[in-house]
């Protein structure tokens, strides 16, 4: 069993999608995912699939602000990987982490690393 942390990968265009969770089942990471809408996305972290989340903010003419509002009261850390800056979204999402798209290889991989180190320590003995 790896040890690496499901990432939930929200994106709506495919081949951005697959691009990011290719990259990351390469370095070793499950994918959960992608998908392309909110309530997908709220299924699976309702489910309790998901350890942290990369999350493009604009997802088919809707957001993916409702998302982070549950990963928030979660606890489950994300990041927006969007082309958005933290002035475009509302007060309480200015903090979150936000990696720049387009983002290399490296850059995808340190922000998910980032987001693993800050998961709630496990209490599986």
């Amino acid at each position: 069993m790896s040890d690496r942390p499901r990432v939930l990968v929200v994106e709506d265009e495919w081949l951005i999608a697959e691009d990011i969770a290719s990259r990351l089942r390469k370095a070793g990471y499950p994918v959960v995912g992608p998908v392309s809408s909110v309530a997908a996305a709220l299924r699976l972290v309702e489910a309790d699939n998901v350890d942290v989340a990369l999350l493009d903010i604009q997802l088919n003419g809707k957001t993916s602000l409702p998302i982070a509002e549950t990963l928030l009261a979660r606890r489950t850390p994300f990041a927006f990987i969007t082309g958005f800056g933290q002035g475009d979204v509302p007060a309480p999402f200015r903090d979150c982490k936000f990696v720049p798209k387009p983002s290399g290889e490296a850059v995808i991989l340190a922000a998910v690393a980032e987001l693993a180190s800050l998961r709630a320590p496990s209490t599986s003995l």
